[in-house]
């Protein structure tokens, strides 16, 4: 697709957003709604922010204008935000994690298709990167200097080279070394391993010639066979011909012609049948009636080489931007640099006057951390006024606790304050604060400009972003010749006040608060270089790799009938198509960025469970490949015999806590989550000691805040032996459900279908039918077993009998109804469940 393809894309869709941002605001000013009202609104509202994100997606992906591309993430960013929010609210008005809005879908004429999301198409280029830096860093603490491999050859060519240059030698001799080829390869400093395998791929070789020569060998021997055998059948019936043995019957012409109109009548109906049914196959194959084993791929080959081709303009237009935010800021340091220096200083000398004046003394100077002079420009430090007032309250406050408790009345209880306004409201959030600047940022810098792919880069938006960053950098080194000069001021102040009677003192700050208020703990990792935890959690199996899996490789329908089933207080399930969507929304989707995860609901914990086999792993694998995350592993199988003691484990929790903040996004995974809160543990199970980081595990998750991108993942299979501390440590749960249907059916279309000798009309649905509740991993291994290559071989004259497969789907050994009567019970216990419970 085009340039202006995207263009008219991202204009339509921001133009949807900006309606759906007025309707926000027309719900801000209204009344609070009721219950069914407000959920139906939230569903509404929830369903056009993720059509509305599904198209940003594809135009951040396919956008090539670098300034718009950034302002794109933004406005993704915060759309993902905002949408995770609603389905945060929707969760809380309706007690299910799962949802089936099928009369607000026909409202809004969408498909499922239309509000599908896949993680993905955001950023791919990112995320690919992202999986090679993990990868480089794995190797690269892994590193181990090689020998180099120099050939005798080489080393002719290279010594060839040299005496080219030499004049002395002879065109004769120069020709014949250049033509000489050494006669035997030795190399120098080869290691035992790769000889041996030099050695193994050479036999390989020499095994694979040897093997087609005989096959070539006794194909020739078969056709030359049958070849003699034809030609000897020939002369001998010719032979016998000739002496008499055998009279030919002589035919009378009319049987004979007779016996050719009934062989061409049945050879005419066989050919027309054939056709008909090739007419009928073609029409299905247009239809999408059919699964074809091969399918033209040229007109997607022909999208991707597209896709590609406008990737490939991404880094030429990021490029040419840098190199004009480079010269643009070299420009602005010499114009504007010294003024603005001397600008932000005359506001801060201003500051201490102000102050001295006023009290004779200097406030305490805002910390870096906190923004510096930023805040004394912007109003945000306390004025002297202030200053004293919050003194003389401290004074009074330090009186009124000097007395006695006897003395002090009791104060009465006060009163819970109610809602004075039933209802719900959708809350203004970061989120929506975020849009509407990114809305207001492209009304202001981008309504009035022309739409051509072949402008670069907008020199006035690269000078007025630069002008603010140019200031905070020259705030930020003003700041600190003011703090210098505020010491010397300061020490000058108690040396003209060291010999009053009143003790004189200037206002503090505490280094050790932190932005919040609470005092910053001290970091004992401080001086180890992230490089060296990195490699020790590494050494440890901790640290490790995956194969990498895309959500889309996820297989699994919708439920279909869950809406009417609802409506009329029939039981209902949810599928594994609704499993892919939570997987997204509470475990992707918010790790996406930084900017992402600051603005959307904060989930730190998830727990994934279901029946063996169920695909819990996949889904694992699923999550870390679409973030690109780094993933530790702190299963009790890979901690054991490590890291013993007090001091050691708090010692890991840090280390991995410093690591996956300063790699993120991370996932900390955690595979038999429900062992470290077993009622009891096996006798058999003792040694693997799972309860020893437990209480470890949940200050680590308690420590993750909005921004760090971490995530804490683990598995499960026997939820219901766990404590109620494993229902309080994890955020979410995601049951994986057993297979149906219609997930079934479409799985064995697309598994059998590849096969070029397999019937199109198959009986299906059968197979489908017979295999509900099989893993779908087990259907893949059986039907690979039964069609084996020499099963493939005679598809044409046997075909392949349901039979065939279902004895081998038979196989399986199902799990027991006390396993899933076990986890039909632990959903019963899990937050929203007891919710709904409470309610209904």
């Amino acid at each position: 697709m085009s340039h202006v393809y995207y263009n008219e894309l991202w204009l339509i869709t921001r133009s949807d957003l900006e309606k759906l941002l007025e309707l926000e605001r027309r719900l801000q000013e209204s009344t609070p709604l009721k219950k069914g009202a407000a959920l139906n609104s939230a569903l509404f509202i929830y369903l056009r922010y993720r059509n509305i994100v599904r198209r940003l997606i594809m135009c951040y992906d396919q956008m090539v204008q670098t300034q718009k591309r950034e302002l794109i993430k933004k406005m993704l960013e915060c759309a993902i935000g905002r949408m995770l929010e609603y389905k945060k609210e929707i969760v809380k008005l309706d007690y299910m994690d799962y949802q089936w809005p099928d009369d607000i879908l026909n409202q809004m004429k969408f498909t499922p298709d239309d509000i599908e999301l896949f993680a993905a198409a955001s950023g791919r280029e990112r995320v690919e990167e992202r999986i090679k830096f993990i990868q480089e860093l794995i190797e690269s603490a892994h590193k181990v200097p090689q020998t180099r491999e120099r050939s005798l050859s080489q080393i002719h060519i290279e010594s060839m080279s040299e005496m080219e240059d030499q004049t002395l030698k002879t065109r004769a001799a120069r020709r014949r070394m250049r033509i000489m080829q050494p006669s035997k390869v030795e190399l120098i400093r080869e290691s035992p391993e790769e000889k041996a395998a030099r050695e193994a791929k050479l036999a390989a070789e020499r095994i694979m010639r040897s093997a087609i020569l005989l096959i070539q060998s006794h194909e020739r021997a078969r056709k030359g066979r049958c070849y003699g055998a034809d030609v000897k059948r020939i002369y001998d019936y010719n032979k016998k011909v000739r002496f008499g043995e055998i009279i030919p019957r002589k035919i009378d012409r009319i049987r004979y012609i007779k016996s050719a109109v009934t062989i061409q009548r049945a050879w005419r109906r066989y050919a027309s049948r054939k056709a008909m049914r090739k007419r009928i196959a073609r029409l299905e194959d247009a239809l999408g009636m059919t699964i074809p084993s091969w399918q033209c791929r040229k007109t997607r080959t022909k999208d991707d080489d597209n896709f590609q081709r406008r990737r490939a303009l991404m880094p030429v237009f990021d490029a040419h931007t840098k190199k004009a935010i480079s010269d643009e800021r070299t420009r602005l340091l010499k114009v504007r640099g010294p003024g603005l220096m001397e600008d932000i200083t005359d506001e801060i000398h201003e500051w201490f006057v102000v102050w001295y004046n006023a009290l004779g003394h200097y406030d305490v100077f805002p910390a870096a951390d906190f923004g510096g002079s930023v805040l004394i420009v912007t109003g945000q430090t306390s004025t002297p006024q202030e200053y004293l007032m919050e003194k003389l309250e401290k004074e009074k406050q330090a009186k009124a606790k000097g007395r006695r408790a006897e003395k002090m009345a009791p104060r009465p209880k006060a009163e819970p304050i109610k809602s004075q306004v039933p209802g719900w409201k959708m809350p203004q959030t970061d989120a929506l604060s975020c849009l509407e600047e990114a809305n207001i940022d492209f009304i202001r810098n981008w309504s009035f400009r022309s739409e051509k792919p072949s402008e670069r880069e907008y020199l006035d938006l690269i000078t007025e972003k630069l002008c603010y960053e140019l200031q905070l950098e020259m705030r930020e080194i003003v700041d600190d010749v003011m703090r210098a000069e505020l010491d010397v001021l300061n020490k000058a102040l108690l040396k003209d006040h060291a010999y009053d009677k009143e003790k004189f003192t200037i206002p503090t700050m505490d280094k050790n608060i932190d932005k919040t208020g609470t005092k910053r703990k001290k970091d004992i990792l401080e001086d180890v270089a992230v490089e060296d935890l990195f490699s020790e959690l590494l050494r440890a199996k901790i640290i490790r790799n995956y194969p990498t899996i895309f959500l889309r490789d996820w297989f699994g329908d919708l439920s279909y009938q869950n809406y009417e089933a609802r409506r009329e207080f029939r039981d209902f399930k949810h599928r594994l198509g609704e499993v892919k969507q939570l997987v997204l929304e509470y475990c992707i989707l918010p790790l996406i960025s930084k900017g992402t995860h600051q603005v959307a609901p904060l989930v730190r914990s998830v727990c994934i469970y279901g029946l063996p086999g169920a695909g819990k792993t996949s889904l694992a694998n699923v999550i870390c490949s679409e973030i690109g995350a780094l993933l530790f592993d702190v299963s009790a199988p890979v901690l054991t015999g490590k890291y013993m003691g007090k001091e050691k484990q708090q010692r890991l929790i840090d280390i991995i806590s410093k690591v996956a903040r300063v790699y993120a996004p991370s996932i900390i995974f955690l595979d038999a989550g429900e062992k470290p809160w077993l009622k009891k543990v096996p006798p058999e199970e003792k040694y693997l000691q799972h309860k020893r980081f437990a209480n470890y595990f949940v200050k680590l998750m308690k420590g993750i805040k909005s921004g760090d991108q971490i995530l804490f993942l683990s598995l499960s299979e026997e939820p219901q032996k766990a404590t109620a501390g494993f229902n309080k440590f994890h955020d979410k749960f995601i049951r994986v459900p057993t297979t149906d249907y219609n997930t079934l059916y479409m799985y064995y279309k697309n598994l059998l279908m590849k096969y070029h000798g397999v019937d199109r009309d198959i009986d299906v649905s059968c197979l489908a039918k017979m295999s509900v509740g099989i893993p779908l991993n087990f259907i893949r291994q059986a039907v690979e077993k039964v069609l084996s290559l020499r099963r493939r071989i005679t598809l044409k004259f046997n075909p392949l009998s349901p039979i065939e497969i279902m004895n081998e789907i038979l196989t399986y050994q199902y799990p027991t109804t006390e396993m899933v009567e076990s986890l039909d019970k632990f959903e019963k216990l899990t937050l929203s469940a007891r919710r709904k419970t409470k309610v209904s």
